[in-house]
């Protein structure tokens, strides 16, 4: 069913609207405040504390898939930054030449082929430094794996309503970390004064520390 509630159209065509929002929240993000008027803070508050949401839900299921494997908090922190250092697995070998010609790959000189075998079994060593198992290190990375494509798929939510990567990999650093365990209440408006000219309401939007 229809309401018609369409929010806050700021008296803007549909297209400049949506650019200055993203623009808006974007600064935000960026430099922790903005002052703009009332009207537009609270037209772009809600979508700015939305988008934060998602980024916490998509990092704790994530964090979820992956401690169901790895119970242990600094192994599981340890396998995922190294599932983030490259694909591999513990029975993957550097391919020949041959292997690679037939995979349609360029060949390799022996220099660039130990380079490869020295990064692979390096992090073959550091995995299987973490658990001892070499079964139960594989599930562990294969876990750490698909948390990253649980927390890559909200990245690209946001990415499609915010498209700043720099913006959003601040999002996930941050913000994710400084807001985890808070249901909402990310961001805070107060009144500044009246704008000269059209006396219009100024405030000063910025997010809680």
């Amino acid at each position: 069913m229809r309401h018609r509630i369409a929010g806050n159209r700021i008296n803007m065509a549909e297209p400049k609207r949506r650019a200055a929002f993203r623009n808006l929240i974007n600064g935000l993000y960026t430099h922790e405040h903005i002052n703009t008027t009332e009207a537009r803070a609270k037209a772009v508050r809600g979508e700015a504390e939305r988008l934060i949401a998602i980024a916490i839900r998509g990092h704790n299921r994530a964090q979820e898939h992956l401690r169901a494997v790895v119970q242990d908090e600094y192994i599981a922190e340890q396998v995922l930054a190294l599932a983030r250092k490259g694909r591999f697995t513990l029975d993957e070998e550097i391919a020949s030449n041959e292997e690679r010609a037939a995979q349609g790959k360029f060949p390799l000189s022996a220099e660039a082929r130990k380079l490869k075998q020295d990064r692979l079994d390096g992090w073959k060593k550091e995995l299987l430094g973490l658990i001892n198992d070499r079964d139960e290190a594989q599930r562990a990375l294969t876990a750490a794996r698909e948390a990253m494509v649980i927390e890559l798929h909200a990245r690209r939510t946001i990415l499609r309503h915010l498209p700043y990567e720099l913006t959003v990999r601040k999002i996930f650093e941050q913000y994710v970390p400084m807001y985890n365990g808070r249901h909402g209440g990310y961001t805070r408006i107060t009144k500044i004064g009246r704008r000269l000219g059209d006396a219009a309401e100024i405030v000063r939007l910025e997010m809680v520390k």
